[in-house]
């Protein structure tokens, strides 16, 4: 049995062998592999480059918008456009293109809108909070000055040539203590902001007669900014209140409020501390009742019988923002002379160089900054009483135009399009009628007009008041007299009925003209567009 299993076992190998000898020899007849020939290299895909070329577009017209660069928003977003569209068989021939052309749309539209809503020229420019409403919150007198701010204050009086009879007792003391601590950074900045007001303040205060360090004023009010509003509704450098402001010229209306003119209000607070001095004899009273109003500060000397403003200071006659408001006065006159004393690093803002231009009528503060070639920034900051980003519709405005610019600005402002100008009309109230229903017969949002004229939308109306009715924007559209059938014009107008298959892109592709200008013709806000509506449409006439 053994000897068969050894049998088998040698006949297996011996047929293994021949097979894999079999396996490593020639094999006649057998035909040669045909080599792959080498596939064609894939083109590049040229969807993600344009997609990146087209948003870098928009990003650089969003730029634009932000700086108030209007032209120069809008070529950046057609370009943007333009690029999704010149993608062979169209923005919608490819899903990837069809998506970013869509949410690109979608951006400059509502960019645009905002520019539309804004560009007006009605919306009211944004306050910034004054400092005096935080001075009746300071812990004035709160922990008792030490020896050193004490011996350090002496020092600076004795060495500065000071106008203003300062007091160094515990309050201001106290004051200087406030401002080398928890005041350190804001009391750093608005001095540094003050250099360039400071001069001006001087020489007005000088020309009046009154003390020169009085200047140091406008840093407790509003550190020295022109847009500043308190709740008190006080406005501008030195916080004139509505009633006070036009006691002493300075006009407020629905386009200006000179409160906010750093060169005028100076002089009419100049005028003010004057009047205050004189009805008190004392600066400590004057300065005490130019916070609180003169009334205030009579009757709590009669009632109280206090012979100076620390004596009725130590009474419940004062709030204690006014208790506060005159040593944080001596506390920043003392610092403000010497700032390096007390290690303060001043690092006053430009002063900008500037020019007047006479503006007539109502322009788009935008418009005019793309004609000077700056950003609307600056001429926002250099015509700070200016409450709209326009000029007065009603007046000649001389405008401050950065230094070189002035020619230029008079020369483009002649040649603007009706579209960069503030459009505007007026109406008359008569009986009966509410905010909504003028709103409505003039095509304008009720929300608007009530802007418009500092108006509550659900306030009550009387009879023959003049309401500002704010028009958008607009291409030039036909005269009345081509409406009549007087001479050919220009453009002529089309109504077109929405059909299937209709977008704004096709249709402006199909008259020659921009989504953009069918939204503005007819005043839509998206995109989209319902089957059997009526577009009105402006196009070249054959």
């Amino acid at each position: 049995m053994v000897e068969k299993r050894w049998e088998l076992a040698l006949f297996l190998t011996a047929v293994l062998t021949l097979g894999v000898s079999c396996a490593s020899g020639p094999k006649p007849g057998r035909v040669a592999a045909v080599p792959t020939p080498p596939q064609p290299t894939p083109l590049p895909d040229p969807v993600p480059a344009l997609i990146a070329e087209a948003e870098a577009a928009l990003r650089s017209g969003l730029a634009a918008a932000d700086e108030g660069h209007l032209d120069r928003a809008r070529a950046e977003f057609d370009r943007s456009i333009d690029l999704y569209l010149s993608y062979p068989g169209g923005a919608l021939a490819e899903a990837r293109v069809a998506e970013a052309y869509r949410r690109a749309l979608d951006t400059v539209q509502m960019r645009e809108l905002e520019m539309i809503a804004a560009g007006d020229g009605f919306k009211e420019t944004a306050s910034e909070r004054a400092s005096i409403d935080d001075v009746g919150n300071l812990p004035v007198g709160a922990t008792p000055p030490s020896p050193e701010t004490r011996a350090q204050a002496q020092a600076a009086v004795a060495a500065e040539d000071l106008d203003l009879p300062i007091e160094l007792n515990e309050p201001v003391l106290s004051c200087i203590d406030l401002y080398q601590t928890r005041l350190r950074d804001w009391f750093e900045g608005a001095l540094s902001r003050g250099q360039k007001y400071l001069p001006h303040i001087r020489e007005v205060f000088k020309q009046e007669g009154i003390p020169q360090d009085l200047a140091y004023v406008a840093l407790v009010e509003s550190a020295f900014k022109p847009t500043a509003y308190s709740r008190a509704k006080a406005r501008g450098v030195w916080q004139f209140v509505s009633g006070t402001g036009r006691r002493y010229g300075l006009k407020q209306d629905w386009w200006v409020d000179e409160r906010s003119d750093p060169e005028k209000a100076t002089r009419a607070a100049a005028r003010y501390l004057k009047a205050l001095y004189e009805i008190f004899g004392d600066w400590n009273l004057a300065l005490a009742a130019y916070n609180a109003g003169e009334m205030k500060i009579l009757r709590g000397l009669q009632r109280t019988k206090a012979k100076d403003f620390w004596e009725l200071r130590e009474t419940r006659a004062l709030r204690r923002e006014t208790k506060n408001y005159v040593p944080l006065i001596h506390a920043a006159v003392v610092l403000g002379k010497s700032p390096a004393r007390y290690g303060f690093t001043i690092e006053p803002d430009d002063i900008p160089e500037f020019e007047h231009v006479a503006i007539e009528g109502a322009y788009d503060l935008r418009a005019i900054a793309e004609c000077a070639g700056a950003p609307v920034e600056d001429i926002r900051a250099l015509n700070p009483e200016l409450r709209r980003l326009a000029t007065p519709a009603d007046r000649t405005f001389a405008l401050r135009v950065p230094a070189g610019a002035s020619q230029r600005v008079s020369d483009c402002i002649v040649n603007l399009p009706p579209e960069k100008r503030v459009n505007f009309r007026t109406a008359v109230v008569r009986r009966g009628q509410t905010l909504a229903s003028i709103a409505r017969a003039n095509g304008v949002r009720t929300r608007d007009v009530a802007e418009a004229n500092g108006l509550s939308t659900t306030g009550r109306l009387k009879p023959g008041t003049e309401l500002i009715i704010p028009v958008p924007a607009r291409p030039p559209l036909l005269t009345a007299r081509h409406e009549k059938g007087g001479d050919a014009p220009e453009n002529r107008r089309v109504r077109y009925r929405v059909k299937p298959g209709d977008t704004l892109v096709s249709i402006a592709a199909q008259y020659g003209t921009t989504v953009r200008d069918l939204q503005t013709w007819n005043g839509l806000r998206t995109t989209r567009i319902a089957v059997g509506g009526l577009l009105t449409i402006y196009t070249s006439a054959n």
